[in-house]
């Protein structure tokens, strides 16, 4: 549903197979321009302040270049760097890590999870956060 909505806000790929089209996701300038307003239109709900503000802040820091030297920086350097952007918590800073910048060591943990692991290891985790 949301691909199909927000398809005519990406830039279409030539040489689509078969007779589906295939969209490329937005580049940083173009996320850099949305407007909150329309990413609210096409699904984005509160996180569209998010999308904007951290394209903004992503290519303040130096853009697609500042994310890819974050691969080669420890787990820690890593996370602390993606907290910086706005709307990104520890779970996604993890996920982004984890999925996106080679962190294999990074381990996102929900609040689920988190209660498992407490209720399950409470005594091997004491005082841990």
């Amino acid at each position: 549903p949301f691909l199909e909505t927000s398809r005519d806000s990406s830039d279409e790929q030539p040489g689509s197979p078969g007779d589906k089209r295939v969209y490329m996701f937005p580049t940083l300038e173009a996320l850099c321009g949305a407007e909150e307003q329309r990413l609210r239109e096409l699904g984005f709900g509160y996180r569209a302040k998010y999308v904007v503000k951290s394209a903004e802040l992503i290519a303040a820091k130096g853009g697609i270049a500042w994310l890819e030297a974050l691969r080669n920086q420890s787990p820690e350097a890593v996370r602390e760097s993606l907290l910086l952007l706005p709307g990104v918590g520890p779970k996604v800073a993890d996920c982004i890590a984890l999925f996106s910048l080679d962190q294999g060591t990074c381990v996102p943990v929900d609040t689920h999870v988190w209660q498992l692991v407490t209720r399950e290891y409470k005594h091997v985790i004491s005082g841990a956060k």
